[in-house]
């Protein structure tokens, strides 16, 4: 689809300005009557918000890292220009070609990896030297073998490396933006998160090294975060944080806010937890690759109410009073 008409351009960039605040978690009631009403004024909202639906729906058929940019760039707009959002959003509807957006904008090229996969997708991988490697809901990494070392560079998201033995004794190195992570014989995970990166060791050892930063070694069970400068001191791994491997994500008595905010990696569009009853605790084990049961889970122990504008728009929310 072209998006060539005027009118039609102008309920578009309307309708990205909607989504970035209702997104944005910061919006009100007075928010949402003000969203109905702009949809209510006429064919043309009402076909741009649905293009804005409808690129949900096409996620799964473009390449993981431009999507889940795309959607980043609507979800961040405290730290991106309105045209840089509206440019993403016409890009994923064809209104125009990859060159308008800009490869520098596509998260380091991530699109471009070795292995990439959708939102809600988990991709195994088996290695050249019999190794593992499994990636997370959209994610992209390359895999890059040489004489002289192994190499996982991990462009977005998480993957979880299980090394395998190499008769030529080269190391195993995972490298993201803000360093590098050393395998030594082992079982680890690895997810850039927030202009960090996150690893946990579950078998084994692991040694990171901060692009600018003094190197620290992990022991399994240990879990840290590291920035381009240095790491935070190593902590006890909670358990079950591999389960996402099996398809599970597992609460222990986790605040409801955290766990949707994990439960969102795995679903395109909106999900979105009310203040109100963030501070709820929750314990359970819940599929990823079904999130709607997940959620139908919570809200069978839980005081809450799930609200559904659309498919891809969902809030928790307490249960309303008779």
């Amino acid at each position: 689809m072209s998006v060539t008409d005027p009118g039609q351009r102008k309920a578009l960039e309307q309708a990205v300005q909607w989504y970035t605040l209702l997104q944005s978690g910061s919006a009100g009631p007075q928010d949402q009557l003000g969203w109905q009403h702009w949809l209510q004024q006429g064919a043309a909202n009402q076909w741009a918000w649905q293009q804005i639906e409808r690129l949900q729906q096409r996620l799964q058929g473009v390449p993981a890292a431009v999507a889940g940019r795309t959607l980043e760039l609507a979800g961040q707009a405290q730290h991106n220009t309105r045209r840089s959002v509206l440019k993403g959003v016409a890009l994923m509807l064809g209104g125009s070609s990859l060159g308008w957006l800009g490869v520098d904008q596509l998260e380091n090229g991530a699109w471009l990896a070795d292995y990439h996969t959708a939102v809600g997708q988990r991709l195994p991988v088996v290695l050249a030297d019999g190794g593992q490697l499994m990636l997370n809901t959209d994610s992209a990494a390359d895999v890059r073998y040489d004489a002289h070392q192994r190499l996982v560079h991990v462009r977005r998201g998480e993957v979880m490396v299980t090394t395998a033995g190499d008769p030529a004794g080269r190391p195993f190195f995972v490298q993201t933006a803000q360093g590098r992570v050393q395998a030594l014989g082992t079982r680890f995970s690895v997810r850039l998160l927030g202009g960090e990166t996150h690893v946990a060791v579950f078998e084994h050892q692991v040694r990171i090294t901060p692009a600018h930063g003094r190197p620290l070694l992990l022991q399994p069970g240990q879990y840290c975060q590291f920035t381009a400068t240095g790491a935070t001191p190593a902590e006890p791994l909670p358990a079950e944080q591999d389960a996402w491997t099996q398809g599970l994500l597992v609460a222990n008595e986790q605040r409801l806010d955290a766990l949707l905010a994990e439960l969102a990696r795995y679903r395109s569009g909106w999900l979105r937890c009310d203040p109100s009853v963030a501070r709820l605790r929750v314990s359970g084990t819940f599929p990823v690759d079904d999130t709607d049961k997940a959620l139908r889970a919570i809200a069978s122990v839980l005081p809450i109410g799930i609200m559904r504008r659309t498919r891809y728009w969902v809030t928790v929310s307490g249960l309303q009073k008779a």
